[in-house]
């Protein structure tokens, strides 16, 4: 089977002091058709240094969250493979990206997610704990049908998950060693970085019951209507 193109689709929101290593990572893998940066509103130069680095750029007038931006992102590429990265990783290789691409690429695989392990603590931690909710992916673009919830904010991954899960397939995980991302309190202060997180918390936390909610309803719709289906052919 020929390799299918990827496209890489990193949204960004005021990093500007970061975006550029991780779009200049990207290009030089080698692994992407395209380097897509989707800057999500920022009021400081994110666009201009993401532009700087060799990506293509698309600038939204205001800031609508991560959910929305990862969406404008996949509505502006063609490509059959789609690779999601956050702005502000650190120490990521070519070989770290190509374990996370080149199986999907290849048909290998149809999904995977990529953990952090053996970088800085606090972020391997995290992603121990939580890897399901990790920001680094590449899937096929044809999963992404009938994904009419995208989510709230930063619930972009829970609403992938929850999707894909409908649909039979559970992301594979690639541990990438000495990789990390910095975190909500190093880029905003102790205060606003705590904020900024609570708020990631509750736009998981929202998304999953938002989805949930649903399919528990339509799961019910479905199943009162086709008892009354049948109680209106056994009268008949």
């Amino acid at each position: 089977m020929a390799k299918l193109s990827a496209c890489v689709i990193i949204p960004a929101y005021e990093e500007e002091e970061r975006v550029g290593s991780v779009v200049r990572a990207a290009l030089a893998s080698g692994l992407f058709a395209e380097v897509l940066v989707v800057d999500d509103g920022s009021l400081d130069e994110t666009s201009a240094a993401a532009a700087a680095a060799g990506a293509r750029v698309l600038r939204l007038e205001h800031n609508g969250g991560k959910a929305n931006a990862v969406r404008s992102g996949v509505m502006a590429t063609t490509a059959p493979v789609l690779c999601f990265l956050d702005a502000d990783l650190l120490d990521v290789s070519a070989e770290h990206l190509a374990s996370l691409v080149e199986p999907v690429t290849c048909g290998a695989v149809a999904a995977q997610l990529a953990v952090f392990t053996g970088g800085r603590k606090a972020t391997s931690l995290a992603q121990k704990v939580a890897p399901m909710i990790s920001g680094q992916r590449c899937l096929h673009r044809d999963l992404l049908v009938g994904l009419d919830d995208w989510g709230r904010g930063f619930g972009i991954e829970t609403a992938l998950n929850l999707h894909l899960r409908k649909q039979g397939i559970e992301p594979q995980i690639v541990e990438w060693d000495g990789a990390a991302q910095v975190m909500k309190e190093e880029k905003r202060g102790l205060r606003h970085g705590l904020s900024a997180r609570m708020k990631m918390y509750r736009d998981i936390a929202r998304t999953w019951v938002k989805i949930k909610r649903r399919d528990i309803k339509e799961a019910w719709d479905e199943s009162t209507g086709g008892a009354e289906a049948g109680d209106s052919a056994a009268k008949d």
